[in-house]
């Protein structure tokens, strides 16, 4: 799984781990003793991209409880009496931190024909472009950009539901659970919806033959499946696709005509710190589900069913192979009937022939049809950076395919798959067979890529965003932090965009690396830095046109305190003349924050 998903689920599994372990104290009712006994060293630890205390503070006392004895951290708290749970909770956050919901609309929802940006990719083939038909954003305006307003999100020291847009309304998940339907022009509420855990991916909306929105669909960070009513909010179905009890569901579902199809990943990696645990046996793929009734067509998993293979150092047993998540949204070609995603790498051993892979299976079958690989051997688990526990094989990189792949299509020059990786690698693919057309290496890799949560392309450039920050140990060359523009036919650069050094501390403050997904219009590419400033680039040179520093407090439409931070995963949402973006990541030292922040076009 990612490092990112990776760690990124042992942060956010450990953002809600706190009492990892089964050997947690006992004695001490005091939760700072607690915490500081059981808990700091995760916290604190930058392998394992842990939510800093302050970070934790950020969230509500019922959230942390609710995480720990029932949620995605059962199973890590289980060593923890409730006296000792509500003592943590209470010394991270002593007073009750959820307020009265602010900022509701007035009246009903009144839906409207207008711009739209769908789920995570804005298309099937994952472009994360938005038309020049509907958005009025361009290079002789863009200097009119402006702040028209921050909604912020409670609860949350981070915010990784990207949101998406139509019918004039904007739907987004939270940290605590909170989905929201919100106008998209004014950003009242219409509605919420409180899910039973995270939503970290973004919503997936289905549009009538009018593009107006009926449904959506998401996924929580405890593996259920959830269909809404769009204009209501009212619950229709939730589903649990994958019976392995530590999946979660990090990348966006993709719908394509009566289906909509899942990533499952898992925060197994997280679990396999505990000594007394199984490691592994969580097997990832792509489910297909049936929209209307819930019902699973088809499941495609991407690593064997484990075995045992022999027992810990703690005469635990070990189970293997494992691991291979899909962590992000799958790629859909019409033309070909298939569906196309990236893997992440095994959790336990042995390795297997789909880890850091791009896999291409049947839509209506589910049936594999090829898979690339571009790194053998890589096995990785929260106990990696820990006592190594479960960790008695040679550590592998870690170099996922964490960015959906993007289908290119050209009418005189054909088809090509573009997939970038944690590695630092661009590869082209051919579609048919899965055969490499070209490889070029645009960054060292790392932590936060390479590339590592998106691409974007118009369909004559790819848009590539760099993140090399830090010091990977299987990192390669130099860093190339920035966004580059490449022809997705012959891998040549086009043009370059260095990012700028403002500082040299190694904080996040001063890092400047492109890790979240950015996204494009024909005029220019909006970027988000791990710093907080969010830029536009032009596409046709590559040379920076605009900037806005989100790193501050701001004062939110719906009276809940706000600031911004880094940010990191999710990327500019484009409409007509709006954009938005999710500012604040705690986690790994990041800069926490929970401000969603809407820029107009001025005229």
């Amino acid at each position: 799984m990612e490092q990112a998903l990776n760690r990124l689920i042992i942060s956010f599994f450990i953002v809600f781990s706190l009492g990892l372990g089964s050997s947690i104290a006992k004695e001490s009712s005091n939760g700072e003793n607690l915490f500081n006994k059981n808990c700091i060293d995760c916290h604190l630890n930058p392998e394992l991209k842990a939510p800093s205390p302050d970070s934790l503070r950020m969230m509500s006392k019922q959230s942390i409880i609710q995480s720990m004895e029932s949620g995605i951290m059962k199973m890590q708290s289980a060593g923890l009496s409730q006296s000792e749970i509500s003592a943590i909770a209470e010394y991270l956050q002593p007073v009750d931190s959820s307020k009265k919901t602010n900022g509701f609309c007035v009246g009903e929802p009144s839906l409207k024909i207008g711009p739209i940006w769908n789920t995570w990719g804005n298309s099937p083939d994952q472009k994360r472009f938005q038309e020049e038909s509907v958005s009025r954003i361009n290079i002789e305006n863009i200097s009119n950009l402006e702040m028209k307003w921050v909604f912020g999100i409670p609860e949350t020291g981070r915010i990784r539901s990207q949101p998406s847009v139509a019918g004039g309304l904007l739907f987004f998940g939270s940290q605590s659970g909170l989905v929201y339907a919100i106008d998209a022009e004014s950003g009242c509420i219409w509605w919420t919806y409180k899910a039973k855990a995270e939503v970290r991916n973004a919503i997936a909306i289905d549009l009538d033959e009018s593009n107006l929105p009926i449904d959506i669909y998401f996924g929580d960070f405890e593996g259920r499946v959830y269909r809404l009513d769009a204009i209501s909010g009212k619950e229709k179905w939730i589903k649990k696709p994958n019976e392995h009890p530590l999946t979660t569901i990090t990348g966006s579902i993709t719908i394509y005509e009566n289906e909509i199809f899942i990533p499952l990943s898992s925060v197994e990696i997280v679990t396999a710190i505990n000594k007394d645990y199984e490691c592994c046996t969580f097997r990832g793929g792509i489910v297909a589900m049936n929209k209307f009734t819930g019902e699973t067509n088809w499941k495609y998993h991407t690593v064997n069913e484990p075995i045992e293979t022999g027992f810990n150092d703690a005469d635990t047993k070990k189970w293997g192979p494992s691991g291979v998540p899909v962590w992000s949204s799958p790629t859909i070609d019409k033309k070909r009937g298939r569906i196309y995603f990236g893997t992440g790498q095994n959790y336990s051993a042995p390795a297997t022939n789909m880890s850091d892979s791009i896999i291409a299976i049947d839509l209506n079958t589910g049936k594999k049809v090829w898979s690339f690989q571009s790194d053998d051997d890589d096995i990785w688990n929260g106990s990696c950076v820990r006592d190594r526990i479960n960790c008695d094989f040679d550590i592998g990189a870690n170099f996922d395919f964490g960015a959906s792949p993007v289908l290119i299509s050209d009418e005189s020059k054909g088809d090509l798959i573009i997939a970038g990786q944690k590695s630092g690698m661009l590869y082209a693919i051919d579609p048919d067979k899965g055969n490499t057309i070209w490889k070029k290496r645009i960054g060292k890799g790392g932590e936060h890529g390479g590339v590592h949560w998106s691409l974007s392309s118009d369909g004559k450039k790819i848009f590539v965003p760099v993140g090399d920050i830090g010091n990977h140990p299987k990192a390669i060359g130099d860093s190339r932090s920035g966004v580059y523009a490449y022809d997705p036919f012959s891998g040549d650069e086009l043009w370059s965009y260095d990012a700028v050094i403002n500082c040299i501390d190694e904080t996040f403050e001063c890092y400047s690396g492109f890790s979240a997904a950015i996204s494009s219009t024909n005029d220019v590419v909006f970027a988000g830095n791990l710093n907080g400033i969010l830029y536009a680039i032009s596409t046709k040179n590559g040379e920076p046109v605009w900037e806005f520093n989100t790193r501050k407090e701001f004062q939110s439409i719906n009276l809940i305190p706000a600031n911004g931070g880094t940010i990191d995963a999710t990327g500019p949402v484009i409409s007509e003349k709006m954009i938005y973006i999710n500012s604040g990541y705690g986690g790994y030292g990041k800069l926490p924050g929970n401000a969603l922040i809407a820029f107009e076009i001025i005229d």
